[in-house]
């Protein structure tokens, strides 16, 4: 996406996301932390010595479609998710005059941090 073409966000249209947010990455970490899909996992992982597991297959298949969908609709919100375990969310926008991230993570009541583009969650101030 070209920077002309590039959703940047405000604080408020920012906050404005964050119940489907929550919704969305809570949904995606419970399908990969399921049980289904961590013994789904394990059971593949020795798959290659017996004849496998459709059950376990069919687990983990289940679960990657469900985070897939998660990441999906995060894509299309115009939102980038850096780290699902934290729920860590990055915004695009602009600040005096320089293009930057609003930065979130699950369990914040609101979008209070940035970071310009170029540091990363390190260098995350209040706004």
């Amino acid at each position: 996406m070209s920077p002309a073409a590039e959703n940047l966000f405000d604080k408020a249209q920012a906050d404005a996301l964050l119940p489907r947010l929550v919704h969305l990455i809570r949904g995606m970490q419970e399908a990969a932390e399921s049980e289904a899909a961590v013994e789904g996992r394990e059971r593949l992982a020795h798959a290659g010595r017996s004849n496998g597991s459709p059950q376990a297959a069919a687990a983990v298949f289940e679960a990657a479609a469900e985070i897939q969908a998660g990441l999906g609709e995060i894509d299309e919100m115009s939102v980038i998710l850096r780290d699902l375990a934290t729920g860590l969310c990055d915004f695009p926008s602009m600040r005096e005059g320089r293009p930057v991230y609003l930065c979130w993570r699950l369990g914040e009541d609101e979008v209070g941090w940035w970071h310009p583009r170029d540091v990363g969650v390190a260098g995350r101030q209040p706004l």
